[in-house]
């Protein structure tokens, strides 16, 4: 079986909640979520990568 990833930079700053609505849009192509990586890590986080994966077809 193989998979195809795609790689998301969403910047958390104005919205911290960015991330959810991101995750949800991908879902619904097909996208699932394998690992969300902190870019930057600080006390308040800028930005998040979010690493998805779906079987290629």
């Amino acid at each position: 079986m193989a998979y195809e990833y795609h790689f998301d930079n969403v910047d958390v700053r104005t919205d911290p909640q960015a991330y959810q609505a991101a995750i949800a849009s991908h879902a619904a192509n097909g996208w699932r979520l394998v690992q969300v990586h902190v870019q930057m890590p600080a006390a308040i986080p800028a930005l998040v990568v979010l690493i998805l994966e779906r079987e290629q077809v």
